[in-house]
């Protein structure tokens, strides 16, 4: 029998989505064309364009999904000097285009660096967000340019990469609880230039210096006070596709790798998305990926959304072992090894981070508490209980393209990678 839930998420998909987006476009036209901003030589200009939020369109959507402003109805407000944008702390960098820098100010009460009360960042930036600020590229170099050390390597700043579901929403909240790092949990922006770059890669180098250059940007804007750590979860899309030009924008970046069995997070990832959004994103995976990921996917071509979804998987962790091959010491880290050893785990993962034994306790405090206790994900995560049964045919085929495609050993049983390079 067919859910009501089974059934509205077709309707959303291919009806209630597509009228909100051409609303929202037609509403969004009209206050443009009666509260005009864009007539101002901009480029050449110390302010920012910022605008009040005059409505937000994915409240009528049902699944939290990743975005930038377009599902904003925004109507000009006024011209505000960047600094005085940039340096508020209820102002974050939200969305990054070609174009342009997108910041949110989210209202009164709203502490983003509370990963405990708001576990994924560019949800909170959207739910809470009042006011919209833009900079053109031109702006938000020169800023840079004037106020930021450039020769800052980005020592100050953490990436934790994953690959969804495995546990990284703990690990950041384990980091949170030391009080040491400013913990950034999935921004946006970084998740925004994968698709920028992706959409160019046939003519573009991934690490063509203009990449670089806007990767560069979007991590300092992110972690705007040079004085202070950071760790940003970034998504599984960006480690899949960027993991190896992080080090090039900022060569003082350190970092880390969180993985788990695959079959574990294809399980996960199924439960949280649902058969339908899990067999799209599988089956659309291929356009997202990088081209050299691309070109393997045509060649093995995936039967199904289970070998769709453990390819993409496969995706995500290969630029770990591309990177420790080349001779970046970048630390892998399992889910497994956690539940086994709790206590060492903390004191590997803080030793790797800078920080001493003492902190471990409050590390460990994060374990007494769901993780995802205050995420809007939560309520799709209903069914913990229900068993996802992947065909053994998947399984052997995801064996065989691993260790022949990507030269990756993967044990059938649970389907962990056994050749994990520093882990």
């Amino acid at each position: 029998m067919i859910s009501l839930e089974r059934v509205y998420d077709v309707l959303e998909i291919f009806i209630i989505f597509p009228l909100v987006l051409l609303c929202q476009f037609i509403l969004q036209k009209l206050l443009d064309l009666l509260y005009p901003s864009r007539d101002r030589n901009l480029h050449q200009s110390d302010q920012a364009i910022c605008y009040d939020v005059v409505y937000d369109f994915k409240k009528l959507l049902h699944f939290a999904r990743p975005n930038g402003t377009q599902f904003f109805l925004l109507k000009y407000r006024e011209m505000r000097k960047i600094s005085h944008v940039i340096n508020d702390d209820d102002v974050t960098l939200y969305y990054v285009t070609p174009q342009e820098f997108q910041f949110v100010r989210v209202k009164p009460g709203v502490d983003l660096r509370d990963i405990i009360r708001y576990p994924f960042t560019f949800i909170t930036q959207h739910n809470c967000a009042v006011e919209v600020m833009t900079l053109s590229r031109e702006q938000g170099n020169k800023y840079l340019a004037d106020k930021v050390d450039l020769n800052n390597s980005g020592s100050n700043i953490v990436l934790l990469h994953n690959t969804g579901r495995c546990g990284s929403t703990l690990i950041a909240n384990m980091v949170h609880r030391t009080e040491q790092f400013h913990v950034i949990s999935e921004p946006y922006s970084l998740t925004a230039l994968v698709f920028d770059f992706s959409s160019k890669s046939e003519q573009t180098p991934l690490d063509s210096e203009e990449n670089l250059d806007l990767l560069r940007s979007t991590l300092l804007f992110l972690c705007k006070d040079p004085d202070k750590k950071y760790l940003i979860k970034v998504c599984g899309i960006f480690t899949g596709s960027l993991a190896h030009i992080a080090h090039k924008a900022l060569p003082g970046v350190r970092e880390i790798f969180l993985h788990r069995s695959l079959l574990a997070t294809v399980s996960s990832w199924h439960k949280i998305l649902g058969p339908l959004r899990f067999s799209g994103l599988a089956g659309h995976a291929k356009y997202i990926l990088p081209l050299k990921y691309r070109r393997i996917w045509e060649k093995v071509k995936p039967q199904g959304s289970y070998q769709g979804f453990l390819f993409i998987l496969l995706s995500q962790l290969h630029p770990f072992f591309i990177e420790c091959e080349n001779g970046r010491k970048m630390r892998a880290f399992s889910y497994e090894s956690l539940q086994k050893n709790q206590e060492e785990f903390c004191k590997n993962l803080l030793c790797e981070l800078g920080l001493g034994s003492e902190y471990v306790p409050l590390a460990l405090s994060a374990l007494e508490v769901d993780s995802q206790e205050n995420s809007p994900l939560k309520k799709y995560n209903m069914d913990k209980n229900r068993r996802i049964n992947i065909p053994s045919q998947a399984l052997d085929w995801i064996v065989k393209v691993g260790l022949e495609e990507f030269g990756i050993e993967i044990r059938k049983e649970d389907v962990f990678v056994n050749n994990m390079p520093n882990s």
